[in-house]
């Protein structure tokens, strides 16, 4: 720790970083009103399955940019990577304006998923890299935080033409880029490369003019000397060792309980599923909603995560996004069971299972459902708030702090991979499933998963609030 360091310059840099997350958010809900708008204009037209791959494509561009960034890291660091995927991030945005096909929608969402997936894994590792033990449980919880404000950007502009929402899109990596060049490189990636001066500059830059820093400095080389006589973690060691095998597996649990949540589902299709539910509350007003209830709990979230540590709200958090699926659920089977309610493409009031309809085993009027109408906007606003304050950005916070850092490139990189893979998976083949099976049967295996998550949580989770990353490592032993 550095003697009378301050918050402000470590806050000015993890705000650059997290501007790249903010243009992740776009990403993740640019679907949602875009395809909503291309279905009732018959501009662009598009199946259900192609709904399903031009959203999910993002996800896909995702996965392979963790294997590019395992190799970027270590080699040009956190800053210079994500200043140079800002480049294809703007190509895919261009791509996008321009679409007047199917297969220009998957170029585009392919390129910005390329990018915004590094984003996600590069603002909180560059985050960790340059806060302080003390802030940066804190700090760390921005970059959801910003990904929440990117979302909210584009429910905001519901009603704008996606064309035009698309080409605001196309600012915020811009500002990134040129945020970034004027910020330090992380003085723990200085000092791997040998460069012990301009570590000493970046780490003054951080922690203020005034603060003594060469304590701090001290067990920083210490930690990167101890990783470099270790040397670089291979795939096998990774696996069989168990001071790498535990908190990967941990890592890995947590990014399946975060995408089996369906929350990337939730704000890909968000506008659609509101439309599906038949409620007299406007698609717009509802999405808005949805969007600033989680900036309020992303806020909260930062100011209380170093109060309560990481695991009570990891167990807070999945055990009320289980509760807020079941309610959805519920409605959502009642619905399909109300002759009278008039059909979508995301639900239907009987079965069909291999070509033959199974009529539903009771009859609700349509009165009851419009009486329950709210319960989507209400039950999806719950989900975000509990998702927001635990499973959102713990779940990323986690994958850089369990991981001792000769090994957090790969297995960092390797989990983002195995998140984003499971994103792409829901987002495809949800809709596809929602449609054979009814919705109400996806929202409570929803439900199930997060009642499971939650059990983990208790009996498995390590706390690591506070705490160094030397003593991560023995905790983890």
């Amino acid at each position: 720790m550095s003697e009378g360091s301050s918050i402000l310059p470590q806050l000015i840099a993890t705000f650059g970083a997290t501007l790249g997350a903010f243009a992740l958010g776009t990403v993740v809900s640019w679907p949602s009103s875009a395809l909503l708008q291309m279905r009732s204009e018959g501009e662009i037209v598009l199946s259900t399955e192609q709904e399903g791959l031009v959203s999910a494509m993002a996800m896909l561009g995702a996965v392979f940019v963790q294997i590019v960034a395992a190799f970027a890291f270590p080699i040009i660091g956190k800053k210079w990577s994500l200043i140079g995927l800002v480049f294809p991030f703007i190509g895919g945005w261009v791509v996008l304006l321009l679409a007047s096909n199917y297969a220009m929608l998957l170029v585009g969402r392919f390129l910005t998923g390329f990018s915004g997936g590094a984003f996600v894994l590069a603002a909180p590792a560059y985050t960790a890299d340059i806060a302080e033990p003390k802030y940066r449980g804190a700090l760390g919880s921005t970059m959801q935080l910003m990904v929440n404000f990117g979302i909210l950007f584009n429910n905001v502009n519901c009603n704008t033409n996606w064309r035009v929402s698309t080409g605001l899109c196309i600012i915020f990596p811009a500002l990134m880029a040129v945020w970034m060049f004027f910020m330090p490189r992380s003085p723990i990636f200085l000092i791997s490369k040998g460069k012990t001066d301009e570590a000493r500059k970046s780490l003054q830059f951080l922690r203020g003019k005034n603060a003594n820093i060469e304590r701090e400095l001290e067990q920083i080389q210490e930690d990167v000397n101890q990783s470099q006589n270790i040397g670089n973690i291979g795939p096998m060691k990774l696996f069989t060792t168990k001071e790498y095998a535990k908190p990967i597996v941990i890592s890995m649990v947590l990014m399946f309980l975060q995408q089996l949540s369906g929350v990337l589902f939730i704000y890909s299709y968000l506008a659609l599923i509101f439309e599906s539910s038949g409620s007299s509350i406007d698609i717009c007003v509802s999405t808005i909603l949805v969007g600033a209830v989680q900036i309020v709990a992303s806020i909260i979230q930062t100011l209380i995560v170093e109060k309560f540590g990481r695991k009570p709200l990891l167990i807070i958090s999945d055990f009320f996004v289980c509760l807020s699926m079941v309610a959805v659920g519920i409605f959502f089977k009642m619905y399909e069971n109300c002759p009278d309610c008039q059909p979508t493409r995301l639900a239907s009031s009987t079965t069909s299972l291999n070509g033959t309809l199974i009529e539903a085993p009771f009859n609700v009027s349509e009165q009851t459902v419009s009486d329950i109408g709210w319960v989507p906007l209400v039950g999806l606003m719950v989900f975000v708030f509990f998702f927001m304050i635990g499973l959102g950005p713990l779940a990323w916070l986690l994958n850089v702090e369990l991981m001792p850092m000769e090994a957090r490139a790969f297995a960092s990189s390797f989990c983002a991979c195995f998140n984003w893979s499971l994103s792409f998976l829901v987002v495809l083949f949800i809709p596809s499933i929602g449609e054979a099976l009814n919705p109400s049967t996806v929202y409570f295996v929803f439900g199930a998963i997060a009642a499971a998550g939650t059990v983990f949580c208790i009996f498995m989770l390590p706390e690591t609030k506070g705490k160094t990353e030397e003593e991560i490592r023995k905790m983890l032993k």
